[in-house]
């Protein structure tokens, strides 16, 4: 590999390793991209990472209508004033799409959604005095081209967020791959991804992660044709 990609690619860990270490609200979960081929085809997804713990799963009701399943869970625990304090961030959400097989191999999708969560609720720039957590709310919609044969699936994911963090709403533009290497119903899977806000920094009450770097284990339990 070019060592000027290797150099960016350390730049933007380095930079990620930072921004965790900031009052970060809002951190964007891995991408769910099932790339579902038929009825009755179905999975499961365990991952863990930079976005905490998760877990997935996908069906296909119809050859062409899917429905997903997220979970995503993330705790950190620091000293405060001599006083330990315990930061928790939680997800669960769910979502229907549409996907449709344009080759053997090739597949497109596309996904709309939402869910509820918890953040931490010390903002910068906001004095709170309230409980250490609070509710919030986020809707998507997640379109994904992908590949796929009997040793590999691979995912490029575009996500559009709408995050509800009280006291403000902010749009996220989230890019990522998604890869899915092993046999038929048991492989390995990994996940890297950007969460770029669509409002100015000097502009925003809370922060939120930059990048997602995932690795899994995916399980397929359902009825699935490779070829039609």
């Amino acid at each position: 590999m070019n060592k000027k990609y290797i150099a960016i690619l350390f730049r933007l860990l380095v930079y990620a390793l930072m921004l965790q270490a900031c009052k970060i609200a809002y951190v964007p979960n891995t991408f769910n991209s099932p790339l579902l081929r038929n009825k009755g085809d179905a999975q499961f997804n365990v991952w863990g990472g930079s976005s905490g713990l998760e877990a997935q799963a996908a069906a296909a009701v119809t050859d062409n209508i899917g429905l997903m399943v997220n979970g995503q869970f993330q705790q950190d625990k620091k000293v405060e004033n001599d006083i330990e304090v315990t930061e928790k961030w939680k997800l669960v959400e769910g979502a229907i799409g549409y996907t449709e097989r344009f080759s053997d191999m090739g597949i497109f999708e596309i996904y709309a959604g939402g869910g509820v969560g918890q953040v931490p609720a010390k903002f910068r720039n906001i004095t709170w005095d309230g409980p250490p957590d609070i509710t919030f709310n986020r809707w998507f919609i997640q379109p994904a081209l992908g590949f796929c044969n009997d040793w590999l699936d691979f995912s490029v994911v575009n996500r559009l967020s709408l995050v509800d963090i009280s006291p403000q709403k902010n749009w996220f533009y989230e890019p990522g791959i998604v890869g899915k290497i092993g046999y038929k119903r048991i492989r390995l899977v990994g996940c890297f991804g950007f969460s770029f806000p669509l409002r100015g920094h000097d502009k925003r009450y809370w922060d939120s992660q930059l990048v997602t770097i995932s690795l899994g284990l995916h399980v397929n339990f359902g009825k699935r044709i490779l070829e039609d």
